[in-house]
């Protein structure tokens, strides 16, 4: 069915896919090594230069890649710590609701080192630095814990909506006739699959070839909550049969896809391996000279009469008898062993350097180094520089993780892991019944510290030359709330929510210190403004019901 719009559709994707995946295998080979099927590019192979299976001689590409993923998982989703707290959208929620986020984000930590989330984020991770798109999948299992999947870059297509967010993703995947008979059915699936079911010798072998595509659900009814009525439409199709065997939906976007810098207009990310390619090759080629180089220099060549053939002993304290007429030759002797082994060797390690600098090993490098005679204003300065460097590819893992963390919230909330929401995280929904507001998301990571700090210095900054002008000026400080300045560059330095007290136990405390002096002075406490004192109003009573997971999740 060559017009079906399911297909029409993935063959689209897969041509404005097509540019990207050369570059993929240039990069594979280069950088990640591991990710190409049924080869080892470390093992020798056709020496000729230029050849695809060509071996690696230098493997600066392939550690820093390594390095630069690890990094990701410990400077900024480190498993042995809160990386990430939810907050609440609405700043004037009360400390109820912040309490109630943060408790939230606390046992979604405990989720996630729960599930296979790490395993699997390392994954995309690699081919985040590597390829420079990663992508993943999130649900839930059988058992009702989170389940996180990679998906490997070159075998999804993906694609934007006006706004930049990825609307649409479809992903080619093999079953073997097990699996597809366990998942779908075998009614559900078209005569060639049915065929190998029941017939098949061997049905655990991958040999049925499915679409998996989510995309918008075009026509829907929101008054209604079955599979079919979710926001996004889950479809699976055969691609042996040309037909759907399941359609479902889900409530949230349930792949991610990151990327390590943006390319353009295209959904695929640019690696940093990319713009350093030239680089890698040449240090290949630099590296297989000087090792070329190396061998000649301790097996030099030899130059001998052709009378001698095979009478010039080469072996450590060997000897080898000559006759006078061959000694006044100067005969056998190395010839063509010159070579500037250290200039090969200059130019060999600015090749790696760049290398290092386009997967910012510098900065990685200055935080296990710490043990380094330096103050703590050079190192801070230090990690300014590098790490404001980075920053756009953190900012763009920000914005290409919220749909992620906006998934795992929903998905804990529906399963029941969270404690019973207060009125005042309430919102009314799109048919006027209560539902939850969706949190803002804090990082928490080394790399997310050291952004934030540098909002801090600007807020301590502007309260030294508040100190020094307030000398001429006293009516300046009316222009700052130190009690909320504080509480922002508390929480823009990562402390504990419990470090802070809630701000009605700060207006009781400061109220009873009143009370107290006024006391002892002998003097009537006076009386607070109406809005200082007392609970807060209760927004909402109404409490919201927990929500079915789907049946695609």
């Amino acid at each position: 069915m060559p017009d079906d719009p399911i297909l029409s559709t993935y063959n689209a994707l897969r041509a404005a896919r097509s540019p990207w995946e050369g570059w993929w295998e240039r990069l594979r080979h280069y950088v990640l090594p591991s990710r190409q099927p049924g080869e080892d590019a470390l093992l020798p192979a056709d020496d000729t230069p230029g050849a695809a299976g060509q071996p690696l001689c230098d493997t600066t590409a392939v550690e820093a890649c390594q390095k630069l993923a690890g990094a990701h998982m410990s400077y900024i989703t480190p498993g042995h710590e809160m990386w990430f707290k939810w907050t609440s959208p609405d700043p004037a929620a009360g400390d109820e609701a912040q309490s109630w986020y943060n408790r939230c984000s606390e046992i979604a930590n405990r989720e996630l080192a729960l599930s296979n989330f790490y395993t699997e984020l390392h994954e995309c991770f690699l081919d985040r630095v590597g390829l420079g798109t990663g992508s993943m999948f999130c649900g839930t299992s059988r058992s009702g814990r989170l389940l996180f999947r990679h998906i490997p870059c070159g075998q999804f297509v993906c694609a934007e909506n006006d706004e930049g967010c990825i609307d649409t993703y479809m992903r080619e995947f093999s079953f073997s006739p097990h699996q597809a008979e366990s998942r779908f059915g075998a009614a559900a699936l078209g005569p060639r699959a049915r065929t190998l079911c029941e017939q098949a010798a061997d049905r655990h072998s991958p040999c049925l070839r499915f679409l998996h595509a989510v995309r918008p659900r075009d026509k829907r009814n929101r008054s209604r909550s079955t599979a079919r009525d979710m926001a996004w439409q889950s479809l699976y199709y055969s691609l042996d049969d040309n037909v759907a065997v399941e359609e479902s939906g889900y409530r949230e976007m349930p792949y991610m896809v990151t990327r390590f810098l943006k390319w353009g207009e295209s959904p695929y990310g640019l690696a940093p391996a990319r713009l350093v390619y030239p680089d890698i090759e040449r240090a290949q080629f630099l590296n297989r000279i000087l090792d070329t180089l190396g061998e000649v220099a301790a097996f030099p060549r030899i130059l001998e009469l052709a009378n001698q053939v095979g009478e010039v002993d080469l072996r450590a304290g060997g000897r080898t008898l000559i006759n006078p007429e061959s000694a006044s030759l100067g005969y056998p002797r190395e010839w063509a062993t010159q070579g500037r082994y250290d200039v090969g060797m200059d130019r060999l390690r600015q090749k790696q350097e760049s290398i290092n600098r386009a997967f910012f090993i510098p900065m990685l490098e200055l935080w296990s180094e710490r043990k380094q005679l330096m103050t703590a204003a050079e190192v801070y300065a230090r990690e300014n520089e590098r790490v404001m460097q980075f920053s756009p590819s953190f900012t763009l893992f920000a914005s290409d993780f919220q749909p992620l963390m906006e998934r795992v919230f929903a998905l804990l909330f529906r399963l029941g892991r969270f404690p019973q929401p207060p009125s005042t995280v309430l919102v009314p929904g799109t048919r006027g019944e209560p539902s939850i507001a969706e949190p803002h998301v804090v990082y928490q990571g080394r790399i997310a510290m050291v952004i934030r700090r540098l909002q801090s210095e600007g807020i301590e900054r502007s309260l030294a030359r508040l100190h020094s002008m307030a000398a001429l000026e006293p009516a300046l400080a009316d222009h700052v709330d130190l009690d909320a300045t504080f509480r922002l560059a508390a929480r823009l330095d990562g402390v504990p929510e419990q470090m802070l007290r809630p701000e009605h136990r700060v207006k009781r405390l400061r109220r009873e210190r009143q009370e107290s002096a006024a006391a002892a002075a002998g003097q009537s406490a006076p009386v607070p403004p109406t809005g200082d004192a007392g609970p807060a109003p209760a927004l909402m009573q109404a409490q919201p019901q927990p929500l079915t997971p789907t049946a695609a999740a």
